[in-house]
């Protein structure tokens, strides 16, 4: 699977109406950027929001990372990516995660996954020779080495390059790794963390990121809210464009295939300047 080097995760969609979702994802497109990724965390379903955004734009590739495998049934997964891939060639990737509130239906998420993807599997199959491309979104071992057998990448979230470097080395060299790195550009360090905080709040409440958090060698204090500096630091990129893709090659360093960049904050002119001045980079 050949996908650009850098791309970016974007979560403003959820704030935005249909008009201004339109609006803001052809200026990331007009701007440079040639590929997003679309997260499914507080408001828009993750398929629909991607046939939005392909359809907005003639170029960008779109990926969903991740659709959240506890939200549908596998046939309806399968067939909307199907439908996706087949309408807009080359432009699609379809992303799946669960998290360990699967566990309240009496099964753990590895074993959860493996059987989703038999039914995506078989959806797909049934709908006609259309490849679907796919990336897991994992952080355990066992899913991470699922995502070796059964998919075409992975993509993570939230991590530092020495999860990125465990991942590698777990997957192997070849897989298609995406890295989604949080970066505030264009402040200063301390309103980048006090802007990074105000995002980084939710995820510090989510019991499996804790736990990642917890294995990657932060500590209770740490992870106290609002999060600590060390973690801030360690998390989030700051600085101009050009400083926050300098910081973020320790992900590629540490084998990501690809970066996605995601911003936090409100989507004021700070921001939509960054993403353009990230954007001429791209060109």
């Amino acid at each position: 699977m050949k996908l650009p080097r850098t791309a970016l995760s974007i979560a403003e969609l959820d704030e935005l109406d249909h008009d201004g979702a339109v609006r803001f994802v052809r200026m990331l497109e007009e701007s440079g950027h040639r590929m997003v990724w679309l997260p499914e965390v507080l408001g828009r379903e993750a398929f629909t929001t991607a046939a939005l955004v392909l359809g907005a734009t003639g170029r960008l590739i779109v990926g969903n990372g991740v659709a959240r495998a506890l939200e549908r049934v596998p046939k309806s997964a399968g067939s909307a990516a199907y439908d996706l891939a087949a309408g807009h060639p080359g432009r699609y990737v379809l992303g799946l995660g669960v998290s360990g509130a699967v566990r309240k239906r009496g099964t753990g998420p590895l074993p959860f996954l493996r059987e989703y993807l038999d039914g995506v599997d078989e959806t797909v199959a049934r709908r006609g020779p259309v490849r679907v491309p796919r990336v897991l979104g994992a952080y355990s071992e066992g899913i991470t080495r699922l995502a070796a057998g059964r998919a075409d990448g992975l993509i993570t979230f939230l991590v530092t390059p020495e999860h990125t470097r465990w991942a590698r080395e777990t997957v192997g060299p070849e897989l298609f790794l995406s890295v989604v790195q949080w970066a505030v550009v264009g402040r200063s360090r301390s309103q980048a963390r006090e802007v990074a905080r105000e995002r980084l709040a939710y995820y510090l409440r989510l019991p499996h990121q804790i736990a990642k958090l917890t294995r990657l060698g932060f500590t209770e204090a740490d992870l106290a809210p609002p999060g600590s500096d060390r973690l801030v630091d360690a998390l989030v990129a700051t600085g101009t464009a050009d400083e926050v893709r300098e910081q973020v090659r320790q992900q590629y360093d540490a084998g990501a295939t690809q970066v996605a960049l995601t911003l936090p904050g409100p989507l004021d002119e700070t921001k939509l300047d960054a993403y353009r001045a990230l954007g001429e980079q791209e060109q």
